[in-house]
């Protein structure tokens, strides 16, 4: 409550602004460990357990600063799935807060509010709000970056610039497309410097300077970043993005439902556009004269503050993608979290914008009633690979020297090695993992299969763990068949799983 205290809201906001938190935070809590961890999730555990150093300069995907925290994490709370997830889940509370601050600075109170709603309903938000990834701390780094930089632009503090500075380095630390939203937020000051005539407390100068700061505060990561980028240039999973790519990020955005969509894209428009009727009564006559009208007042609102949000909503969805279109694909949709806070913003504003209580009230309750199915999809189906029951089903009924094959090292070394409890048989050797030959895992000739023959040679029984790919599934079972009965198969979320035994083993 003092918390709140600070926002400076009325009671009747006070009451909800904690629901909504209240309501945010049991989204992102609730069940938060009943899943099994998936790939990703076990490439941040493998990475956090490493030393400082390691962790400073591997050649994972992302910048260190997640798994360092992760790294603490688990060192004081253990490496369950609802520990490893819970510093997601507090990241992805504590934007609700902030972008409630950012929407307060650039609008008002109410605006301010209603976009913490939108947010706390985002099923994309808490679906990465429960994830032991980068992408909660990235979009909440990337508002109160933002926060920082409008209150270094309006106002004469102490705290402004260091605060700036600070939040703005730990986000290029947490994701490459941190690196984004410093972009948009020099173009927006260099177009009003040059273009708009404003003065702002911040020179020319000493915005230079600030970033110049921040350029030498990420150089300690600069050679890695360039080792990483050569190592994309050779070859990366993403595929080249196309115009439907685009489309599909707001969908993303808007929960998956094409009318939700719409409706944002028509809030963001009324951010720009008050509207108001020439004749204003209260009362439901009033309300129905007023869908009724066509006589409407129209006025541009808050022009540079709409410009900051479509900076900062699309210079990370745009460049992102025109980089992936002439060059290696690094456009991925959950990449652009970041963006995510403006998308929210621009709606919030265009809602408050509806000078109709009713009208407004209409809208803000179809947002909530179009929000919540995709909230209780999300938590009733189920997402991530289902390690522990496939791990749960070898465990009881594998032998000894049975052979289990993985099709990446990953899911062999850390998945299936987290959720064993076989370390007896593990230790004593009787239970035996191996990874599909190294050569042309997914392009399976002759020699590879020759290999799979050795591999599996002297044993009774193999059981097959196909996770990520099933390029090379059929060719697989087909060879084993030759010499195997197939026992056992089932299709778990994200995991084959194949049980093989000779003919005549008791």
């Amino acid at each position: 409550m003092i918390i709140l205290s600070r926002l400076k809201l009325t009671k009747y906001q006070t009451v909800s602004f904690f629901a909504i938190l209240s309501a945010g935070l049991f989204f992102r809590i609730y069940g938060l460990g009943h899943e099994s961890l998936w790939l990703d999730e076990g490439y941040s555990i493998r990475f956090a357990d490493l030393d400082f150093f390691h962790i400073f300069s591997n050649r994972e995907n992302n910048p260190p600063l997640y798994f360092l925290i992760l790294h603490w994490w688990i060192a004081m709370f253990g490496d369950s799935e609802f520990s490893v997830r819970f510093p997601s889940v507090v990241f992805g509370f504590l934007s609700l807060f902030m972008i409630c601050k950012v929407g307060t600075q650039l609008f008002n109170t109410n605006t301010g509010i209603l976009s913490s709603l939108l947010l706390s309903l985002s099923a994309f938000h808490i679906a990465f709000s429960r994830e032991a990834r980068t992408f909660s701390l990235t979009a909440f780094l990337a508002i109160i970056s933002i926060y920082f930089f409008i209150k270094l632009l309006k106002r004469k503090s102490r705290t402004d610039l260091p605060g700036y500075i600070l939040f703005s380095c730990l986000l290029m630390y947490s994701h490459i497309y941190g690196l984004f939203i410093i972009i948009s937020q020099n173009i927006f000051f260099l177009s009003l410097f040059l273009f708009s005539g404003r003065s702002f407390r911040l020179s020319l100068k000493g915005w230079v300077l600030t970033q110049a700061a921040l350029i030498a505060l990420f150089s300690l990561w600069i050679p890695v970043f360039l080792d990483q980028i050569s190592f994309v240039q050779g070859g990366f999973w993403i595929e080249r993005p196309d115009i439907k790519t685009l489309s599909m990020t707001f969908l993303s955005y808007s929960d998956g439902s094409l009318f939700l969509m719409y409706l944002y894209i028509t809030m963001s428009c009324f951010s720009i556009i008050c509207f108001l009727p020439r004749e204003t009564r209260t009362g439901q006559r009033g309300f129905f004269r007023f869908i009724k009208s066509n006589h409407w007042k129209t006025g541009f609102l808050n022009s540079e503050k709409i410009f900051l949000l479509f900076l900062w909503l699309f210079v990370p969805v745009i460049l992102p993608f025109i980089i992936s279109l002439f060059s290696t694909p690094i456009y991925h949709i959950k990449y652009t979290i970041p963006a995510l806070p403006a998308f929210y913003l621009l709606a919030a504003s265009g809602i408050n914008n509806i000078r109709n209580r009713y009208c407004r009230l209409t809208v803000i309750i179809t947002l909530i009633a179009f929000s919540l199915p995709a909230i209780r999809w999300y938590h009733t189906t189920v997402h991530k690979a289902q390690w522990r029951e496939v791990v749960s089903f070898i465990d009881t009924n594998a032998k000894a020297d049975d052979i289990l094959l993985f099709n990446t090292f990953i899911s062999k070394d850390l998945l299936f090695n987290y959720y064993s409890g076989r370390d007896d048989l593990i230790k004593k050797n009787d239970l035996i993992k191996k990874d599909f030959p190294e050569r042309n895992r997914d392009e399976v000739d002759e020699k590879y299969l020759e290999d799979l023959d050795q591999m599996v040679k002297g044993h009774s029984r193999v059981w097959v763990i196909l996770s990520i790919s099933g390029k090379n599934r059929e060719l697989i079972k087909k060879r084993l068949l030759e010499n195997y009965r197939l026992l056992y198969q089932r299709q778990y979320v994200g995991i084959m799983l194949y049980r093989f035994e000779k003919p005549g083993t008791g």
